[in-house]
């Protein structure tokens, strides 16, 4: 911020005159106004990637999928969850379900 603060006078010293001289600042500030508006954005974007980093860990550590724990036993778990779920036999009296297809 302290080069924008000697910018006219900079400009000056370069020979920048009149309209050249205004656009040019105007210009510079534009651009610097921007430049803060996308620096605030990706600042917001790096808390909103750490908040899911976070949630991703948590979520790891709440299904034995992290890599910390018992290596043997939290593979052999892991290899278990993939696995396909059983249907239960049904019970005498009670219908099966009907799908249609």
């Amino acid at each position: 911020m302290e080069f924008h603060q000697n910018l006219h006078d900079s400009a000056v010293k370069e020979g920048l005159k009149g309209r050249k001289l205004h656009k040019a600042v105007e210009s510079f500030t534009w651009n610097i106004t921007i430049l803060k508006g996308q620096a605030d954005l990706l600042k917001h974007a790096g808390g909103e990637v750490q908040e899911n980093l976070r949630q991703i860990h948590y979520a790891a550590l709440t299904s034995n999928l992290s890599k910390g724990g018992a290596a043997a036993g939290s593979e052999s778990k892991s290899r278990r969850s993939l696995e396909a779920i059983p249907e239960k036999a049904p019970v005498e009296g009670e219908e099966l379900p009907h799908e249609d297809h």
